[in-house]
């Protein structure tokens, strides 16, 4: 195809009656459509909204669900001149107050988000910027537009501070998609399929944009669908012939999981997968090994996990392998793994594992610094700077942002830690994550590992971050989802404590229970906002009752799931659902009056136990009634009352 010079032009491609898109509707059926369909989809989108008053140049807040609603009303913006800003629904309190910071900053955006979600907003004065297009009436106007106009704005997830607004422009974004497809040799004979978020970069850049740009089949599926039923994700990889995925750390312990319970479903046949992108939190060598090992008998490569590095001040990717290269890592020493150190090699049992990401792309530069901006050699630990055609020049009305990220001659500060070898890039952490005990460089993701497996606890439910408190010196501090009374809590934490010093020879005085890690839509963890929760006193609380208690409601003994069409009366689906909790949990237990979403679940579970309940009453209750009725026995009830009334039939 000829080179583009503004997205629109994907639109507009030799291929278009060819290439084809393809949205999850259920397990093994998608809802196809070619790239002039889409584009017809929306111009009718974009109708609505200039007849609604969005007019050009206006930002559009999008937090929107339904990828093909997502894509369509993405694609409405490019043709009309309008600035994209995707978000993530709001599923939980973050994401809800993430949407409402950025429209009360962003006064003259336009909001666009399903009518039940902005309900879920729960704030009234926005419903004067709201609007909903169908794309039912006539088709839009579309406008012309310009390499160097505002594409999207990518906001951060916001796990420091504020979120922050990545502007990226046309050409930005289109130097970034040919220099991906190239990394990967991507072919129209590629078909690509993810699950990630398309308010994320890998989702929407990795995973629609490159797809479209290179002329390869895409599907799509709702992140919550994966969340429920994460084996759906092999099964449809298999059926659909994909031979391109993504997922991070926290997608394939999902998996795993849900592996470990069930099994590998009959018929999968991954032999086609050529490349897993894994990306968006620091790679675990010995997760990624694992999921290679345990998808090996049914085909899955050695080689077929692809590290990667990228951010999306780069609008999306920085660094790749080579296709064929088998994942692997360094071990390093931690008495030598600081800003600054040059890396040595160990075979200790505390060594700190880090995965080689890969080296530049074309067209981007990646270098290493000391603290004073100089450049360091291969082998030493330093900060990651990035420079690029695809690299954003700034952060959007933030001028404090931009200068501390910008630096001279178009260099671009990623906050990250890590060191060249060979010409190859290797993360260590973030700068700002470091914890330094009596002088040693800790990284927390590395911490949280050696806690999951010494202690036997989800990855999910264990976040060590560095505090500071007043008059103190920088200390680490254990944050564990905790569910119950906490003085149950003291056996883990004096764990947690001898393990650190055994393995670490550090002490640690802080270890925290709980309700749940925040995480940000791509799976990182906010260790900046449970430290400033801490220092604000949210888990005063807890930390003093450490003593001998009651226990919270916590029924010793579930009923086991009724089968087939046995559970009729709330009663019996009472002890349905606790079963479920019970499996998805890993056997914790509480009362069916305690409420879901103050036991610590992430929304992950929340959406794998609906799952659950959907596969043996479909339809039976929507993801909304978690939020209206957010106990095992209101749910239950609700479940109850629509099956009495015919409304809902057992599986």
């Amino acid at each position: 195809m000829p080179e583009p010079k503004t997205l629109v032009d994907l639109l507009r491609t030799d291929r278009s009656g060819e290439q084809r898109l393809g949205f999850f509707q259920k397990p093994g059926q998608y809802r196809w459509m070619t790239v002039d369909e889409l584009r017809a989809a929306a111009l009718g989108r974009l109708g609505d909204l200039q007849r609604a008053g969005v007019t050009r140049g206006q930002e559009v807040v999008m937090p929107v669900d339904d990828p093909a609603a997502f894509v369509e009303i993405f694609w409405a913006c490019q043709l009309g001149g309008l600035i994209a800003v995707p978000l993530a629904p709001p599923s939980n309190e973050a994401s809800r107050s993430k949407i409402v910071d950025i429209l009360e900053r962003r006064s003259g955006a336009a909001l666009v988000i399903e009518e039940a979600a902005l309900e879920r907003l729960e704030a009234p004065a926005l419903a004067a910027r709201w609007t909903w297009p169908t794309g039912e009436g006539a088709p839009g106007e579309e406008v012309p537009r310009e390499a160097g106009e505002i594409a999207f704005i990518q906001f951060s997830s916001g796990s420091t501070r504020a979120p922050k607004g990545v502007i990226i422009r046309q050409g930005q974004a289109l130097a970034n998609l040919r220099s991906i497809g190239e990394g990967i040799e991507l072919r129209a004979s590629d078909r690509t399929f993810s699950w990630m978020p398309l308010s994320h970069d890998m989702g929407l850049v990795g995973f629609h944009l490159t797809p479209l740009r290179w002329g390869a089949d895409q599907a799509l599926m709702p992140t919550s669908a994966f969340a429920r039923t994460p084996l759906v994700w092999l099964q449809d990889a298999s059926a659909l012939g994909s031979t391109i995925l993504s997922s991070p750390n926290f997608g394939y312990r999902h998996a795993l999981k849900s592996i470990a319970r069930k099994g590998i479903p009959e018929g999968v046949d991954l032999s086609g997968v050529r490349l897993i992108m894994n990306g968006a939190e620091p790679i675990s060598l010995a997760l990624s090994e694992e999921f290679l090992d345990r998808l090996a008998p049914v085909g899955l490569g050695r080689s077929t996990i692809f590290p990667v590095y990228g951010l999306a001040e780069a609008t999306l990717a920085v660094t790749f392998p080579a296709e064929g290269e088998v994942i692997g890592g360094v071990r390093m020493s931690r008495g030598a793994s600081g800003p600054g150190d040059r890396v040595q090699e160990t075979e200790a049992d505390d060594a700190l594992v880090t995965v080689g990401c890969g080296r530049p792309l074309s067209g981007v530069e990646v270098r290493i610094t000391g603290t004073d901006g100089g450049g360091l050699p291969e082998d030493h630990i330093g900060r990651v700077w990035i420079r690029g055609e695809n690299v954003t020049e700034g952060y959007l009305d933030d001028p404090a942002a931009t200068a501390a990220a910008v630096q001279g001659e178009g260099w671009l500060d990623t906050g990250d830690l890590g060191f060249l070898r060979d010409g190859a890039l290797y993360i260590t952490g973030r700068l700002k994550d470091l914890v330094i005990v009596n002088g040693q460089n800790l990284y927390p993701h590395d911490l949280e590992e050696s806690l999951q497996a010494a202690l036997g606890v989800d990855a999910l439910r264990v976040a060590v971050g560095p505090v500071q408190r007043e008059g103190a010196a920088e200390e680490a501090a254990v944050f564990m989802v905790h569910r119950g009374d906490p003085a149950d809590f003291a056996d883990t934490a004096v764990a947690a404590r001898q393990h650190l010093s055994d393995m670490y020879g550090i002490g640690v005085d802080l270890v925290v229970p709980v309700q749940q890690i925040p995480r940000t839509t791509s799976g990182k963890v906010q260790r900046a906002q449970l430290a400033r929760d801490l220092l604000a006193g949210a888990f005063d609380e807890a930390l003093a009752v450490l003593s001998p208690a009651e226990p919270a409601s916590a029924p010793q003994d579930q009923a086991p799931a009724p089968e087939g069409g046995g559970a009729a009366g709330p009663e019996d689906i009472e002890a349905m659902m606790c079963g479920f909790c019970a499996d998805v949990l890993d056997g914790l237990r509480f009362g069916p009056e305690d409420n879901l979403f103050e036991q610590g679940m992430s929304s992950i579970d929340l959406a794998e136990i609906h799952g659950l309940i959907e596969a043996r009453y479909p339809g039976g209750l929507d993801i909304r009634d978690f939020f209206d009725q957010p106990t095992i026995r209101g749910l239950a009830g609700v479940l109850a009352e629509r099956i009495q009334a015919g409304k809902v039939a057992s599986r």
